[in-house]
């Protein structure tokens, strides 16, 4: 799975800078990690409905949705566009906004995400920044969690 997602480049450079979420958190807390180490595997309920697995990207500016996650999702376009560098190259992908974001109890609210086809089932979509930056985070691998505050 690694493998597949390096070659599709969903390191996920994008152009735009998104936009800040608010967030609902209690003290810090622990999230359990699933995975190798390669790449890490964290579950996440999106709308309150949607439980899926995405892999957490420090990298990638947006959360990224596959279009089956967004189908579910019932999210529509934003009508606005980003570049997002993939290895065939730049793609225009649209932006969606997740209404709650939630990851081990801890909830961002109007979290900006990208579609795109190339999240590899069994994977939802792509943790990243327009989630992760509503937190004071760090990864812990040796002990397989993700701290958020």
């Amino acid at each position: 799975m690694t493998r597949g997602l390096a070659a599709l480049g969903l390191a996920a450079v994008l152009a735009a800078a998104p936009a800040r979420a608010e967030w609902a958190s209690g003290s810090t807390s622990e999230v359990p990690l699933e995975g190798g180490g390669g790449s890490w595997l964290v579950r996440a309920t999106l709308n309150g409905t949607l439980n899926g697995v995405f892999l957490l990207d420090t990298g990638a500016t947006y959360c990224v949705l596959s279009p089956t996650t967004a189908g579910r999702l019932g999210v529509a376009p934003t009508g606005l566009e980003t570049s997002m560098q993939t290895a065939n190259g730049p793609v225009r992908v649209p932006v969606v906004q997740v209404r709650t974001f939630d990851v081990g109890g801890n909830r961002a609210r109007d979290v900006r995400a990208v579609v795109h086809a190339g999240v590899p089932p069994p994977l939802d979509g792509i943790l990243g920044l327009s989630y992760l930056n509503n937190f004071s985070y760090a990864v812990e691998p040796k002990r397989r969690v993700l701290r958020l505050r």
